[in-house]
């Protein structure tokens, strides 16, 4: 039983979250690091199933707009290409896959998808951090989606820590929440009959101040349940 966690690139406390978040809901599951920087690709075929982490920009240039690379940050075609692999072989594979904030931008622009280079620049208000510990926003969640079941709410308060989002969903995909100010929050499958669970969020539920949320809880119980699912 083994949840391949794909390397966030940045401290190694980011990475303990999502080992933490896992472990809280999934005592039993063991993790494994897919790192583009340790070339550990092979080690998905030891997976059940995938969480694609957080962390920099994908490049413009998977979709379509190289002219404007000014207004990405922390860029790495490596793990752009390592993590579109990724996706390919889960898919292949019909894993369960959870993707958060960058994972589920990756995901959505190797689905042929676009993506706001920059909120504050395309006119909307910041959904930065900044330097407050945990800031909140508020989501309106799409009735009858995956999401909804699982959360089981028509809206709520979820954190934010991101400067891109999505812009046109990827083939197969469609907007399950979007912020109080219409930036998409939530993907997930279209249609999802006959396939894997999929959720891509673009908020953080690993770090949650409120992990009792149903956008934390709710969410990686569902996760579990799907992945315990495959296992037996």
């Amino acid at each position: 039983m083994v949840i391949g966690i794909t390397d966030p690139m940045r401290d190694e406390a980011t990475y303990a979250n999502y080992v933490a978040f896992v472990k809280r809901w999934m005592p039993g599951a063991k993790t494994q690091m897919l790192s583009c920087v340790t070339g550990t690709f092979s080690e998905i075929e030891r997976c059940q199933a995938v969480i694609l982490s957080g962390g920099g920009d994908v490049h413009p240039k998977f979709y379509g707009v190289e002219e404007q690379t000014d207004l990405a940050k922390e860029v790495s075609i490596g793990r752009d290409l390592f993590e579109f692999d990724i996706i390919r072989e889960l898919m292949e594979r019909r894993l369960p896959a959870l993707a958060i904030c960058r994972g589920t931008q990756v995901f959505n622009v190797a689905m042929g998808g676009t993506l706001i280079l920059d909120i504050e620049a395309a006119g909307f208000a910041s959904h930065r951090r900044g330097d407050v510990p945990e800031r909140l926003h508020g989501v309106r969640v799409v009735e009858g989606t995956l999401l909804h079941t699982t959360v089981g709410k028509a809206s709520g308060m979820v954190n934010t820590s991101h400067h891109q989002a999505v812009e046109t969903p990827g083939r197969g995909l469609a907007v399950s929440a979007r912020s109080d100010d219409n930036i998409i929050e939530a993907l997930e499958w279209a249609e999802p009959a006959g396939k894997p669970f999929l959720l891509l969020l673009q908020w953080h539920p690993e770090r949650m101040t409120d992990s009792a949320s149903p956008f934390a809880k709710n969410i990686m119980k569902k996760f579990a349940a799907a992945f315990a699912a495959g296992t037996t």
